[in-house]
């Protein structure tokens, strides 16, 4: 489960991992929200943890990697 993050703003850069991760609170980038591509999250658990840890902004929840223009959201296993 992955979810891909760009800034809105297109002359902005998320320059570190807690910046990508703050997208999702500050966005409400839900699991049963996201329509682009695979939902955030595979099954009804991992959709519950998904939520309850944006709910909670919890930034060790999840892990953030840089990628060619974006940032590849993760749940932390």
């Amino acid at each position: 489960m992955q979810i891909n993050i760009k800034p809105l703003d297109k002359n902005r850069v998320y320059e570190t991992p807690d910046q990508a991760i703050l997208h999702l609170f500050l966005h409400g980038v839900w699991s049963k929200n996201w329509k682009t591509g695979k939902p955030f999250g595979q099954t009804l658990s991992e959709r519950r943890t998904i939520d309850n840890a944006i709910k909670a902004k919890d930034y060790s929840a999840f892990k953030a990697s840089p990628r060619r223009g974006y940032w590849l959201i993760e749940l932390a296993a």
